[in-house]
């Protein structure tokens, strides 16, 4: 049985911070099923894609590899049906099955992500200026119906850093910079020890304004607003196994078109810019 309880006041603390942990809602069956097939799925991850990989994704893709039942098991229980129907509204699902991955530990070193917004981080720095994908991302930012996104813990992770409340505004704060792909972002052959990278990928973490490490226990379910800044840090030699997914707006056709639409104004940004540049 789980042992979550929904409580009113959750509504407005996921809209107010960002996020939200719905603790203790996967019941201790059901985490069993998940930890023998997420095992798998680490271990076919590294086999495909080397020892750094930290994600499996989209897990239906390797149907023929895995036992995928239990994580159907979980899209349908019905303790998380009911609480995103009360935190969201009746037209949102916890899991898109065609889009869920696993997000795992690398199995030869540590790595950092580096603090990104979701949206944003998708077109290279110099893009990002572009009018037209500044104004449809305007245009979507502030609209409940994305950027709904999920991490649910199968082994504890405390592997995601997040800054509550960045998610209501676009303007960023003096100190808050993207680093994936930058040169402040922690490059483990510049560093003596595994020990020594280690500890300059959670000062990257935690040096950042307004970081906080979301600790996650096993059966923890996360919503958070992945147009928030946030980041991911790993080690290496703690297991990890986390349904990565996204909480979707299940009406209509909004979420595919939007989703069409966002990739086309991306690719005409990034060939604006590199014909401009040429």
């Amino acid at each position: 049985m789980s042992s979550f309880e929904f409580h009113d006041r959750m509504v407005n603390d996921y809209w107010s911070n960002g996020y939200i942990v719905l603790r203790q809602i996967l019941p201790g069956s059901l985490l069993r099923d998940l930890r023998v097939a997420a095992d798998q799925a680490r271990t076919l991850a590294y086999r495909l894609n080397g020892p750094q990989t930290q994600r499996l994704q989209p897990l239906v893709n390797y149907a023929d590899d895995l036992d995928l039942q239990p994580f159907h098991d979980y899209c349908e229980l019905d303790a998380l049906v009911d609480a995103i129907h009360q935190l969201m509204g009746p037209e949102y699902r916890h899991h898109s099955m065609e889009r869920m991955g696993l997000l795992v530990n690398p199995e030869g070193h540590s790595w950092n992500q580096g603090w990104h917004r979701d949206a944003v981080v998708e077109v290279p720095h110099p893009v990002q200026t572009d009018a037209e994908f500044q104004s449809t991302l305007e245009g979507a930012w502030h609209d409940r119906r994305l950027f709904n996104q999920v991490n649910c813990a199968i082994y504890n992770d405390s592997c995601t850093w997040y800054v509550p409340g960045s998610h209501a505004r676009r303007r960023d704060l003096p100190g808050e910079m993207q680093s994936i792909g930058f040169a402040s972002l922690p490059n483990w052959e510049d560093y003596a020890s595994e020990a020594e990278f280690e500890r300059a990928c959670y000062l990257h973490c935690a040096d950042f304004p307004g970081a906080q490490q979301m600790h996650l226990i096993a059966g923890d379910f996360m919503l958070y607003r992945s147009h928030a800044w946030h980041c991911g840090n790993y080690l290496s030699y703690q297991p990890r196994a986390t349904i990565h997914d996204g909480c979707v707006f299940a009406e209509g056709q909004f979420v595919p078109q939007y989703r069409e639409r966002w990739a086309q104004v991306k690719q005409q940004a990034i060939a604006r810019y590199e014909a401009n540049n040429a």
